[in-house]
C-alpha cells in the first residue's frame, strides 16, 4: 500500500514539472500570458503534492493518531499554495475570456483567503472544519465555471460565442471531476469513519489527499500541454508558410474571433489571412486582384484597428490568440 501511494505521488508530481516546463517554453516562445499563468498553476500545484509528501514520509515511522484525521497540516502554507494554484486558473480564464478589470482579477483571491483563514481561526478541529477549509478550492472552481458560463450567455456575438465553445470539453471535465472531488470530499471527511484498531497507515495517506482533485490536475495538463504544443508548432520570428498544411487550419479557427474583436471589415478579414500565411502587398495585390495601393490601405485600416505598429507584430499578436 505504502509503495503504491509513493509511485503515485511522485507520477502526479512529475506531470506536474513536464507540464509546467513545457507551458513555460511556450510562453518564451509567444509571450502569451496565459502560458505563464499555466507554469504558476502547476509549481504551486506541486508544491501542495510536496507538503503532503512529506507529511506521508515523516510519518511512515511513527504512530498516526486517528484524531488527528481530521487536523489541517501546516494551514498557512496549504492556503498560500491553493491560492497560487487557484488564483493562477482564475488568470487563465480571464485571460481567455479578455477581462482585464483589476478588482475582479483579485476580488475572488481575497475572498479565498479571508474564508480560509476565518475557518482555521474561529472554527473548532473536527470534520466540519477540514471539510469546510478544503471545499474552498472547490467553489472557487465552480466560481470560475459560473463565471466562464455568464460570459458565454452574454457574449455579444455568434463569433464570440463560437470562439468559447471550443472550450466546451476543458468545462465539461472541469465540471464534472469538481463534482467529484465534492462527493469525495463529503464521503471521506463527513460520512466514513476510520477504523481506531486498524494499524495500517491509510488514515494518513488519505487524511489530506483527494484523488478526485489529482485527476481533474492531470486533465489540465493534458489541455494545457495540447495548447503549448500548438504554440510550440507555430512559429512567432517569421509568418509561418503556406506549405505547412496545419497553417490554414489554425487560421480559419482564429480569425472570425480576431477579425470581429478589432472590428475588421469582410475585406480586411480576406486581406488579413493572407497576411498571416507570409504574403507581401504585391502578392496580396495579384491573388484578390486589387491595386497595390489598396492593398496598402487595407493593410494600413488593419495594423490601426488592432493596435499593431508592424505586420510581424500583427502575425505575432494573431498567434497569441
Amino acid at each position: 500500500m505504502e509503495i503504491g501511494f509513493y509511485f503515485y505521488t511522485i507520477l502526479v508530481m512529475l506531470v506536474c514539472i513536464a507540464a509546467g516546463t513545457i507551458s513555460l517554453s511556450a510562453y518564451f516562445v509567444s509571450r502569451k500570458r496565459s502560458h505563464l499563468a499555466v507554469v504558476a498553476f502547476f509549481l504551486f500545484y506541486f508544491l501542495d503534492l510536496a507538503l503532503i509528501f512529506q507529511n506521508e514520509y515523516l510519518g511512515q515511522n511513527t504512530d498516526f493518531p486517528l484524531d488527528a484525521f481530521y487536523g489541517i497540516d501546516y494551514p498557512a502554507l496549504k492556503t498560500l499554495f491553493s491560492l497560487g494554484t487557484i488564483e493562477s486558473l482564475w488568470l487563465i480564464v480571464c485571460d481567455y475570456l479578455d477581462e482585464r478589470r483589476r478588482p475582479l482579477l483579485v476580488g475572488p483571491a481575497a475572498a479565498f483567503v479571508l474564508a480560509s483563514a476565518g475557518i482555521v481561526i474561529f472554527l473548532p478541529e473536527g470534520p466540519w472544519r477540514q471539510y469546510l477549509f478544503y471545499s474552498m478550492r472547490q467553489v472557487f472552481l465552480l466560481w470560475c465555471l459560473g463565471y466562464a458560463l455568464f460570459r458565454y450567455r452574454t457574449a455579444p456575438t455568434p463569433v464570440e460565442k463560437a470562439r468559447l465553445r471550443r472550450q466546451r470539453p476543458l468545462f465539461a471535465v472541469t465540471l464534472a471531476l469538481t463534482l467529484c472531488i465534492v462527493a469525495e470530499d463529503t464521503f471521506m471527511m463527513l460520512v466514513w469513519t476510520p477504523d481506531p484498531s486498524q494499524t495500517t497507515m491509510l488514515p494518513l495517506y488519505i487524511s489530506e489527499r483527494n484523488f478526485s482533485e489529482n485527476f481533474l490536475m492531470l486533465a489540465f495538463a493534458f489541455f494545457s500541454l495540447r495548447e503549448a504544443a500548438g504554440t510550440l508548432r507555430m512559429r512567432f520570428k517569421e509568418p509561418p508558410t503556406s506549405e505547412n498544411p496545419m497553417v490554414r487550419q489554425h487560421i480559419d479557427d482564429l480569425l472570425p474571433a480576431y477579425s470581429a474583436r478589432h472590428g475588421l471589415t469582410a475585406r480586411e478579414r480576406e486581406i488579413l489571412a493572407l497576411v498571416l500565411e507570409g504574403k507581401d502587398n504585391q502578392n496580396i495585390a495579384s491573388d484578390l486582384m486589387l491595386a497595390l495601393g489598396t492593398v496598402k490601405a487595407h493593410v494600413h485600416n488593419i495594423l490601426r484597428k488592432t493596435g499593431q505598429a508592424s505586420r510581424q507584430e500583427l502575425i505575432q499578436d494573431f498567434w497569441k490568440e
